[in-house]
């Protein structure tokens, strides 16, 4: 069973206790007969981690999670732009190093990157991983605000267009032969924020279905994975809730939707998720690469697709562009989504309404709405 001290190594560079406590729901009372178990753990990717799932027995089930685990660790480690390892060469080290020297990496960097680019053409540069100047200037506003709210102010146009010469991304420079990344420019950075998460626990998933596991329901940070359904005898799919993104996520009856789904993910952006106030007005995570603020045309952007990595990058696509550019992103690359404006109009994919309780009527024991997301 899970349960250790692990570093968190993007809160305050603490030390935080994992809680992976695997409780059995009865639904047989016999080893070897499916038995919903349900587990969760803190720390990585900045995160909390749910997951639920049946098995044969929770020593079966605790082989799956801390594999999903295991492989969380080595990449948010990987990954990472805040901290350095002994003996790792990660993200932070490459952005300790743009403009002096290529740095060879593991190779799961090396893929996460040139991922990163792919995602830059499919969105048209709406997601660029070579904004991290931009965006560490925001991360530096939000932290003073934290800090002191009475004072929250935003950076000026002028320092943000001061740094967009090196968001650039064509100078991130990969060589797969020496498995080597270089950014050619000083002051560059890497920020993989709209895309690792979903990256890595993609990943895990297929890791953890080599090893056996054939039915789960994974809530990493928002970024949920459903594997599989569920095995109690009644559901024909798994339930995943949609935040309303001006409710508390803390709070009950904070659901604005549910959609239910088999073997695909479920991934939203919003602007309820790191933000802070200056005069009323809410400034967020999700910078625009154009105008270099916060997007604001919605409060929310859900995407469902089977490739909770390419979900990943299209919530915060779609969160940036307007609504006829993100239904044709969408419809290419056969994704759903869900838009919820600032007045809280709703708009969606065609295939959204097949899977929605609120906008298609849909339950867990209709077999046929799945159909159109498959």
């Amino acid at each position: 069973m899970l349960n250790r001290l692990i570093k968190n190594p993007l809160v305050n560079k603490a030390t935080t206790l994992l809680v992976a406590l695997f409780m059995a729901a009865s639904l047989t009372g016999c080893e070897g007969k499916w038995t919903k178990y349900e587990g969760a753990f803190d720390g990585l990717f900045d995160t909390h981690c749910d997951m639920v799932g049946y098995a044969r027995s929770i020593s079966e089930f605790n082989r799956y999670a801390d594999r999903f685990y295991e492989v969380m660790t080595e990449y948010d480690k990987l990954f990472d732009i805040y901290n350095n390892y002994d003996g790792l060469n990660n993200l932070k080290t490459v952005n300790d190093n743009a403009g002096a020297d290529p740095v060879e990496v593991d190779h799961r960097v090396i893929d996460l990157i040139l991922y990163c680019k792919q995602i830059y053409d499919i969105t048209g540069g709406a997601v660029n991983v070579a904004m991290g100047p931009v965006l560490s200037i925001w991360h530096k506003y939000r932290e003073e605000a934290n800090a002191n709210p009475a004072n929250a102010r935003i950076p000026t146009s002028m320092e943000l267009y001061g740094q967009s010469e090196l968001m650039d991304i064509s100078f991130v420079q990969i060589d797969r032969e020496s498995s080597a990344i270089f950014l050619a420019l000083k002051g560059m950075s890497l920020d993989v924020g709209a895309i690792a998460k979903g990256y890595a626990t993609y990943q895990a998933v297929e890791e953890m279905k080599k090893i056996g596991m054939t039915n789960m329901l994974i809530n990493m940070g928002g970024n949920i994975i459903s594997i599989g359904k569920p095995q109690d005898g009644a559901r024909a799919r798994w339930g995943v809730g949609v935040q309303d993104p001006r409710l508390s996520v803390d709070g009950a009856n904070n659901i604005l939707d549910t959609i239910y789904v088999n073997d695909i993910a479920v991934v939203s952006s919003g602007d309820y998720q790191r933000y802070y106030m200056v005069g009323g007005k809410r400034m967020h995570h999700i910078i625009d690469p154009e105008t270099l603020f916060p997007a604001s045309r919605y409060t929310s952007v859900t995407v469902v697709h089977p490739d909770s990595a390419l979900a990943d990058g299209l919530s915060t696509a779609l969160f940036i562009m307007d609504e006829e550019e993100g239904k044709a992103l969408a419809l290419e690359y056969g994704a759903e989504a869900l838009w919820v404006y600032a007045d809280g109009q709703t708009q969606y994919t065609n295939g959204y309404k097949t899977i929605s309780k609120t906008y298609g009527g849909y339950s867990a024991t209709d077999p046929e709405s799945l159909e159109a997301t498959e």
